[in-house]
């Protein structure tokens, strides 16, 4: 009795039935890809979820929150700070400095700091350098330092953080086609008062004082660029 044969492709299949079943080899595949998509979702997730959980439940050394010298190892964490100062200049006028600083926290309490800040205030400073003119002249200020501080409180909600920035200064201003420049030395001590709100996130309000120093150009004095500034501050990362 010869054996009946059956089609071994869709090319043997009448035209309907190659159709049907290049149609349910398709749905099947996208079933597989969809299957696959989700359990290497869920095991990323579960990854992730163990990752995080463990670090809850570890326990931190306590020996990196020892003084510096005395530590019997060291704890490094860094966080990138975002700040608005309000600051006086030119004796009686306000303006405000933006400013970015990246940050190295050493065993939760010694921060080392590179600060960058800029002038974003449209300052006409014409009745300092040219008296005489009807134009207005704007000024241009940055600042570039490194900073150092400590943390008092760092296992506390509310911290406080004295610190030092020294640096170099550069006032800038263009008038009749000429441009003048001086740079010059500027010392900020600083007072902040952090609130740790999140393992990551802080922000707080600091205080601080900006003395230039050797910044005389054309009428403008190292006064004229001293003063006094109030700032607000958010900083992200690990601490």
């Amino acid at each position: 009795m010869p054996l009946t044969q059956f089609p071994t492709s869709s090319s043997q299949l009448p035209f309907p039935e190659a159709q049907m079943a290049v149609g349910v080899r398709n749905i099947l595949y996208y079933r597989g890809v969809n299957k696959a998509f989700h359990y290497s979702l869920l095991l990323l997730l579960l990854i992730c979820s163990t990752h995080f959980l463990r670090a809850q439940v570890m326990v931190e050394d306590t020996s990196t929150h020892g003084p510096f010298f005395a530590a019997k190892k060291f704890n490094s964490k860094c966080y990138v700070g975002f700040e608005g100062t309000a600051t006086q200049i030119l004796k009686t006028k306000a303006a405000l400095n933006l400013g970015l600083s990246l940050n190295w926290v050493i065993n939760h309490k010694f921060v080392v700091s590179a600060k960058y800040h800029v002038l974003t205030s449209p300052l006409n400073i014409q009745p300092k350098v040219a008296e005489t003119s009807t134009d207005t002249i704007r000024l241009t200020q940055h600042f570039a330092g490194l900073a150092f501080s400590y943390i008092f409180f760092n296992n506390k909600k509310f911290s406080l953080q004295p610190e030092l920035a020294v640096g170099w200064g550069a006032a800038k201003y263009t008038h009749l086609n000429k441009t003048y420049r001086k740079d010059y030395a500027v010392i900020l001590p600083a007072l902040y008062g952090v609130y740790n709100a999140t393992k990551y996130f802080r922000f707080g309000l600091g205080l601080n004082y900006r003395v230039a120093a050797g910044a005389n150009l054309n009428g403008l004095s190292s006064a004229d660029l001293s003063g006094v500034g109030g700032v607000i501050f958010i900083r992200v990362g690990t601490f």
